[in-house]
């Protein structure tokens, strides 16, 4: 009797001891700017009563203050532990586990067939050894040597066609073993030796097979935006396709899940900002000309190659590629698709979005930097397209043009992109030395300086150019400048550019003179910098 209570109580002892060990498998991913919210699930058969299921094998940079468990309503979490799991040496992880079992399959089957090649070379040696001593033997009569060689020759020929395409398929599976290898060496990088662990421990009113949710929030993912502009000629719209960069390396792979691409940007300061008290004192500076000069460039600096820009409204048409829910914060991208985002340092793309985008295409071409003539296109309202800042590749009749870059804090109403130079197109800017003069009036000088800008259209078509000079700006008020002649150009005082618009036919040239004066004291020197 007191053997079997022993018995009795280590029996239920063990029964409360055990846990239920369980993976989940990734559902749904959203992918932020920073970070990632991931989704899985997993079946549990728990018992009534008490439970502890132990989920293994999640992401170390997993945050563990962002951890939601999804339950039934017949069923409590009592309490969540998180632990972290150290890796044993030579342990495999369970993606490395499936990779092992797929390796191991294949090499199976190679094995397989180098085991049919091997019988059938050996086939083959002894029909060559047969042959020699046929051939070899004097009483062999020639007719019945004849007759052996015949069929030598096609069962020589049969073994050679079969071996052949027997290596064709072992060549296949040792590719395939090439590549799992290669997978395994991939993750040996990532490999993460301390996982996180979730300990749960649930009551549940019955018996119950249980479809267990876990999400949680992991750093070592995100997403870059990334366009295509492409423009098939000047005169249709302009396609832009929107891109994401995915990366993830939390160590666990997401295959086959359903993936939304977040414009949100998770902060973990969460503080607003609070004004301190702001105090002034005397302060004597350095050189507060220098200081003052130094602002006032910096300031028209930014609007030196400015020009008049055109406002009309444009409304996108859409190629819609993913679903788009806009909110008061966020652009969130629901892919339509599945989607495969392997734990790895190399990034991969998705599209998000395809719009038809309404532009203006003028050549513009700044002569006094470059002969060059580019074609731009002016894309209208584009604050309205929902970008963010990032790299995008810029494509003109299927031909790579190159690099530019979206920056979301653009402030004009159209956004220039360039389209690349057009060799057909020639301007030469060149300074007339015998309109040029120099006088002293008084205690001042009078500098003239002019120029003219000849250009010429080479193409089939008629153009519409913006060319863009500029005059000096003065930041001395001993110093005046004043633009003589400007050939019907738009003058903007402020920041000294000149903008000409000009339509040239096909073949046609154009001549643009302008000139400006200087007027400054006798004893001042004057020089000319840009920044």
């Amino acid at each position: 009797m007191k053997y079997f209570l022993i018995c009795l109580l280590c029996s239920v002892s063990m029964f409360q001891a055990q846990e239920i060990k369980k993976e989940i498998d990734v559902k749904q991913a959203t992918v932020f700017l920073q970070g990632a919210k991931v989704f899985g699930s997993t079946n549990v058969s728990l018992k009534k009563g008490k439970n502890t299921v132990r989920i293994t094998n999640l992401p170390n940079d997993l945050d563990e203050n962002t951890y939601k468990i999804n339950l039934e309503k017949t069923t409590t979490l009592l309490s969540i532990t998180p632990q972290t799991s150290v890796l044993k040496t030579g342990e495999l992880s369970e993606s490395d586990k499936i990779l092992e079992l797929e390796r191991k399959k294949i090499q199976r089957q190679a094995d397989l067939l180098s085991i049919k090649i091997n019988t059938l070379e050996g086939e083959k040696k002894i029909i060559n050894d047969n042959l020699k001593i046929s051939a070899n033997d004097r009483q062999t009569p020639q007719k019945q040597l004849i007759k052996l060689t015949g069929f030598y020759r096609k069962r020589m020929l049969d073994i050679d066609n079969q071996v052949f395409l027997l290596n064709e398929q072992r060549s296949v599976f040792d590719e395939d073993i090439t590549k799992i290898n290669q997978k395994f060496a991939e993750n040996q990088p990532h490999q993460n030796t301390n996982t996180k662990e979730l300990v749960l421990e649930i009551l549940a009113e019955n018996e119950i097979n249980l479809n267990l949710g876990i999400s949680y929030v992991v750093a070592n993912a995100g997403w870059v935006p990334s366009y295509d502009l492409r423009a098939e000629n000047v005169k249709n719209p302009l396609e832009i396709v929107y891109k994401g960069k995915i990366y993830q390396k939390t160590g666990q792979d997401w295959n086959n899940i359903k993936l939304f691409v977040s414009t949100y940007r998770p902060s973990y300061n969460q503080n607003r900002p609070i004004l301190l008290p702001l105090y002034v004192a005397e302060y004597i500076p350095y050189n507060s000309q220098a200081e003052t000069r130094n602002y006032q460039r910096k300031e028209s600096s930014a609007k030196i190659n400015s020009y008049q820009m055109r406002d009309e409204a444009a409304e996108p048409g859409q190629i819609p590629v993913a679903i788009i829910t806009e909110s008061q914060m966020n652009i969130l991208y629901e892919l339509k698709y599945s989607q495969n985002i392997m734990s790895q340092e190399k990034e991969q793309y998705v599209i998000l979005d395809k719009k038809q985008i309404d532009a203006t295409y003028k050549y513009h071409t700044v002569p006094k930097l470059s002969n060059q003539v580019f074609l731009m296109a002016f894309v209208k309202k584009w604050q309205n397209l929902n970008l963010i800042s990032g790299e995008a590749n810029i494509y003109f009749e299927d031909n790579y043009i190159g690099k530019t870059t979206i920056t979301s804090n653009y402030i004009k109403d159209e956004f220039p992109i360039s389209l690349g130079v057009d060799e057909r197109i020639v301007v030469k800017r060149t300074k007339l030395e015998d309109k040029t003069s120099r006088k002293n009036y008084n205690s001042n000088i009078w500098e003239t300086e002019k120029y003219q800008i000849n250009i010429r259209n080479n193409t089939k078509e008629s153009i519409d150019l913006e060319i863009l000079d500029q005059t000096p700006i003065s930041e001395n008020s001993k110093i005046a400048i004043k633009a003589t002649e400007i050939n019907d150009g738009n003058y903007d005082e402020i920041t000294g550019s000149i903008l000409w618009n000009r339509t040239i036919g096909s073949g046609g040239s154009e001549k643009i003179n302008f000139s400006y004066e200087i007027k400054y004291p006798k004893d001042l020197q004057i020089q000319y910098y840009s920044r």
